[in-house]
């Protein structure tokens, strides 16, 4: 059986039926669905890495209350049995280690959520963060997006990014 997780939409969209592959990722994002990747995905783990190594900063900016910060998220790991399957979540707090947010996408693996329940859970659980920048109106964060764009063509993954403008490292 071959091992994968499935990683919640809101710019991120996959497990679909292989008709849908004929669309493009950004086709796809506008469904908000999840997308199938092998668990030991290296652009995935990067992303995973990154993120959490730059959580801090962001909980920061959140807790300055700088102005520019709309529509934080975090992007959290829900386990149930053998499914494995990643949510935005949306209004969240936290206090120390302890995180408390509302599910954002409806489930399409896991039981154990519904779209919109709140939740409680662990910074361990984080595997990605995001906000649209007030200023400029770019994406930040939301590493696991970038990831997903290496396994597009390259005019698919232009697309992408013209819509919803972001930095992805090469």
């Amino acid at each position: 059986m071959r091992t994968a997780v499935l990683l919640a939409a809101a710019l991120l969209c996959f497990a679909l039926p292989s008709s849908a592959r004929s669309q493009t990722i950004t086709e796809r994002a506008e469904q908000d669905r999840a997308e199938m990747v092998q668990a030991q995905d290296p652009a995935m783990l990067r992303a995973f890495e990154k993120a959490r190594a730059t959580l801090d900063t962001f909980l920061a900016l959140l807790e300055s209350k700088d102005p520019r910060v709309n529509h934080p998220s975090l992007k959290v790991k829900i386990v149930d049995g053998d499914a494995v399957e990643y949510f935005w979540v949306t209004n969240f707090t936290h206090r120390g280690k302890a995180f408390t947010g509302r599910i954002s996408n409806a489930p399409e693996l896991v039981r154990n959520v519904r779209f919109g329940q709140k939740i409680d859970f662990p910074r361990s659980a984080i595997h990605d963060w995001t906000y649209r920048d007030g200023a400029t109106g770019k994406i930040i964060g939301n590493f696991t997006a970038c990831a997903l764009l290496t396994h597009e063509s390259a005019a698919d993954a232009a697309e992408f990014l013209r819509q919803y403008p972001m930095t992805c490292d090469p």
